[in-house]
């Protein structure tokens, strides 16, 4: 597999998802969310920055968000690359893929679980990520993405996987210079219109594997020693059974893209044991799935 490789699955995954029919709402309006994105990328930001020139470099930290947003951007990235073949006239078969490794920068600011950390490395083999990771705790933020513009001087867009709902998001633009206390570089924001629901539709459909702390009922992963399962996935007594709490992507995890037949579990990566010991030793409770939350307002509950 080469990035031009994952970059076409990715394209497929998600054209996959735009051609299903008569599912339910969330699906259409994920539907819909994607379309955006991609009209954002493609008929917009591609056309001010040439992805393959190293001019956009792609923000990640192995979340949930960045996650779906680096699908959504590796299938605009094939588009595109399918498009420039087009218009120039040459056939798909003898062009190369521009790109071996995609330019990403990961800002490490706290000490974080080795799960998320062995997912990282993990998705940056899947994905062809060339990841620059910050000294952890050594730098502030400004100052981690301004040794990264340094070492990267071709860079002068980032993107940036935050959404609306996301703390200080709510005023944010898909595309808006750094504030004066930053380096100078170009925000690149297209998921801020994405809900919770529309990740998770997605993320869950695609097949890919997730970072397994969102089985352990994970809704968004900070720090250690700042984040926990969010408490209103938390199971009562004799909920076990799973009853108590809807699945509302129940379809997509059985129809996930490239099963073969239909299947209920999502796959997900082994939570370390130290990580367990975490959290056991603060809250020995059951938790449902992280993706059995829906509601935007309670998704950082269990951060503080």
């Amino acid at each position: 597999m080469s990035l031009e490789g994952v970059a076409e699955h990715c394209y497929n995954i998600t054209q996959s998802y735009l051609d299903l029919a008569n599912q339910t709402s969330i699906v259409d309006e994920t539907k819909e969310a994607i379309k955006l994105t991609r009209d954002y990328l493609l008929k917009d930001i591609f056309k001010r920055w040439d992805p393959f020139s190293g001019q956009i470099s792609f923000s990640y930290n192995g979340g949930k968000d960045c996650q779906v947003l680096l699908i959504v951007y590796l299938s605009c990235l094939w588009e595109f690359f399918k498009e420039s073949i087009r218009i120039s006239q040459f056939s798909l078969k003898f062009q190369k893929f521009p790109l071996e490794y995609l330019p990403t920068v990961y800002i490490d600011q706290a000490e974080t679980f080795q799960t998320l950390e062995d997912f990282i490395e993990l998705t940056k083999n899947r994905y062809f990520l060339s990841l620059y990771e910050s000294p952890r705790n050594q730098t502030s933020m400004p100052q981690a993405f301004r040794n990264y513009l340094d070492l990267n001087e071709n860079t002068e867009a980032i993107v940036i996987g935050i959404r609306h709902t996301d703390p200080y998001g709510e005023k944010l633009k898909c595309i808006e210079r750094t504030d004066s206390n930053w380096p100078d570089f170009i925000r690149l924001q297209p998921l801020l219109h994405w809900k919770l629901a529309n990740v998770w539709s997605l993320l869950l459909y695609s097949g890919e594997e997730l970072c397994g702390l969102y089985e352990y009922g994970f809704t968004s992963i900070g720090g250690v020693n700042t984040t926990r399962p969010n408490p209103f996935l938390k199971k009562g007594p004799g909920e076990d059974n799973g009853e108590a709490i809807t699945n509302h992507f129940s379809w997509e995890i059985s129809n996930a893209y490239g099963k073969a037949q239909e299947d209920s579990s999502v796959p997900v990566t082994r939570v370390s044991d130290a990580d367990l010991d975490i959290i056991q030793k603060t809250d020995d409770s059951a938790y449902y799935p992280g993706w059995f939350l829906i509601e935007d307002s309670k998704e950082r509950a269990g951060r503080s």
